[in-house]
């Protein structure tokens, strides 16, 4: 039986976003897929066990000892306590973006996006500048890496010179969906599920709405998500349009409340320009609620041919993609079939094969 020690000290519940989802999903499809050649040993905070009892029971797990400085404290880790562990294993995978120098020849490495090099401006500058360096120093020093989307593995070949060869794609999936669907056009809500940053185009969306509000008078804007740095603006935003009643910021909430949110919703609109995957794209399909999307980065492709794609920046043909949903039932109803069809093609259990796939191939 081959050895894979996971690192998982990136991890802080809470903190780090939809990797969180990702990595701990595509875990748990590895061990339902029980693969009799692999034993999977995790590394990690025990804030992991806290927020995740169940990856306890699955796996090993090794906590780690207290990280103080949070990166600083993390990386250190990595350098002296990890190092200590690695040698046990087959293969080390680093499912957080970037390996610690000295990681062994036998790694794989997992890769979300590429946005700190496609789009750095939108980084400070001490995290742009360690990230520049230790993204491609990770790939260079990695012997297989994962990504979730072929647009991350496209541009790991175009600004990396990455060799196809080397790279899998492991995508999201998505879980039955557990809510009932309320009736299209029932409650219009237009629906944007994401932190305020300044890639997600929050402002797009709100000059769009000011244009659907004024075809369709009852529509409801309701943005989820924790705070970001641009809280406070779209907050701003939504005050001078005019429409402080009409938009609901619900701040974060809990996955029970935002599978009612996707099944509730009228439209999901994702103006976003930069995305590695986009997993409320297809966590609406699921639900049967039609897609609008930019024409920008994975969304294309993971939205495939079931959403409206329409082109980034522009906050008119939003409005009108938003509007056609609302205002056209014959149309609603087709996306909500052709959406679900599309997202039952993702499957944590797909996702986990295509890990199990990685790793045998990466132990060759």
């Amino acid at each position: 039986m081959e050895s894979i020690g996971i690192n998982l000290l990136w991890l802080e519940p809470g903190v780090v976003g939809g990797s969180e989802n990702y990595t701990l999903s595509l875990l748990r499809a590895v061990h339902d897929l029980d693969p009799l050649d692999l034993e999977l040993v995790v590394y990690g905070p025990r804030s992991i066990l806290d927020h995740h009892p169940d990856i306890g029971h699955r796996f090993e797990f090794v906590v780690a000892p207290n990280l103080p400085a949070k990166r600083l404290g993390r990386v250190a880790a990595e350098h002296t306590w990890l190092s200590r562990h690695t040698g046990r294993h087959n293969l080390m995978h680093y499912a957080g973006g970037v390996l610690p120098k000295g990681a062994p020849a036998q790694s794989i490495l997992t890769i979300l996006d590429l946005q700190p090099l496609d789009m750095p401006q939108n980084f400070g500058r001490m995290k742009r500048s360690w990230l520049g360096q230790m993204i491609p120093r990770s790939v260079d020093d990695a012997k297989l890496i994962t990504v979730p989307s072929m647009f991350t593995a496209q541009r790991l070949e175009e600004l990396l010179g990455v060799p196809q060869e080397v790279i899998r794609v492991v995508p999201f999936g998505v879980r039955a969906a557990s809510t009932v669907q309320t009736p299209i056009g029932e409650k219009p809500v237009v629906l944007y599920p994401a932190i305020a940053y300044a890639h997600k185009r929050h402002c797009d969306l709100i000059d769009a709405f000011v244009k659907v509000r004024a075809a369709v008078p009852d529509a409801r804007l309701v943005l989820t998500g924790g705070p970001g740095p641009l809280t406070d603006t779209v907050q701003e935003q939504i005050v001078s349009c005019g429409l402080g009643e009409f938009v609901e910021i619900t701040g974060w909430v809990s996955e029970p409340e935002m599978q009612e949110w996707y099944s509730n919703a009228a439209v999901l609109a994702f103006p976003s320009e930069y995305e590695g995957f986009g997993l409320p794209v297809l966590e609406a399909m699921n639900h049967s609620t039609p897609v609008v999307v930019a024409d920008a980065g994975s969304l294309p492709e993971i939205a495939g041919p079931a959403a409206t794609v329409v082109p980034v920046r522009d906050p008119d043909a939003l409005a009108r993609a938003i509007v056609g949903i609302l205002i056209n039932g014959e149309k609603a109803a087709s996306m909500a079939v052709d959406g679900a069809a599309w997202a039952s093609r993702f499957t944590w259990r797909r996702a986990g094969e295509a890990l199990i796939s990685a790793y045998r191939d990466a132990l060759v």
